[in-house]
C-alpha cells in the first residue's frame, strides 16, 4: 500500500509515509488509521509525513491534510514534512497547519532531521508528563 501509518517513538510520533503510485481511494482507510492512533494516545502524538518518494503535487499536499486533518485532536502536536522543495512548501504550510491543530509544519530534507526535531519536542514535554 503506497499510503503507510506506523508509530515511532514509543508512540509520539505518528508517521506517514506515502509512495507512487498512491491513489485517492487509499485516503479513508489510512485517515481511520491515522485518527484511531491519535485517539488512544494518552499524550501528545507529533506527525511525520514522509513524502520523499512521491510525485510532488497539490493533489498530494491535499491527501496528506486530509490523512492527518479533520477533527482537531487535543493531543495534536508538531508536523514535521520530508521531501517536498521550497515552492511546495510555501503553498504547503497553511494547508496542512489546519489539518489537525498544530503549532508548526516544519519542513526537512531528511527523515532523521525531522525525527531528530520532533525527539526534541518530546523531551519538553517530558516534565509536563512526569507532572501528570
Amino acid at each position: 500500500m503506497p499510503i503507510r501509518i506506523d508509530q515511532i517513538e514509543n508512540g509520539h510520533i505518528v508517521r506517514f509515509v506515502i509512495d507512487d503510485p498512491w491513489s485517492a481511494d487509499e485516503i479513508p482507510e489510512a485517515k481511520e488509521t491515522a485518527r484511531a492512533l491519535f485517539r488512544q494516545a494518552r499524550h501528545t502524538v507529533h506527525a511525520l509525513a514522509d513524502l520523499r518518494h512521491a510525485a510532488m503535487s497539490m493533489a498530494l499536499v491535499m491527501a496528506a491534510q486530509q490523512v492527518i486533518g479533520g477533527e482537531p485532536f487535543p493531543n495534536a502536536g508538531q508536523i514535521a514534512v520530508v521531501g517536498i522543495s521550497s515552492l511546495m512548501r510555501f503553498m504547503a504550510a497553511p494547508i496542512l497547519r489546519l489539518s489537525g491543530g498544530a503549532d508548526t509544519v516544519s519542513f526537512f530534507d531528511t527523515s532523521e532531521q525531522a525525527v531528530q526535531y520532533l525527539r526534541r519536542c518530546i523531551e519538553t514535554e517530558r516534565p509536563n508528563l512526569a507532572a501528570r
